[in-house]
């Protein structure tokens, strides 16, 4: 049900929207994770 809310908000299509979506919610559990065990996640995202 997120991923065809993410689709409709980002006017993308079905695999583009699941593909950026699985990206997006991986960064930002590796950002909680991060924080949580003490780091900083500006550290690890450089980009």
């Amino acid at each position: 049900m997120l991923g065809l809310i993410y689709k409709k908000a980002n006017n993308l299509g079905y695999k583009t929207a699941k593909r950026r979506f699985v990206l997006e919610l991986r960064e930002l559990i590796t950002g909680i994770m991060i924080v949580f065990s003490g780091g900083d996640p500006l550290n690890v995202f450089k980009t």
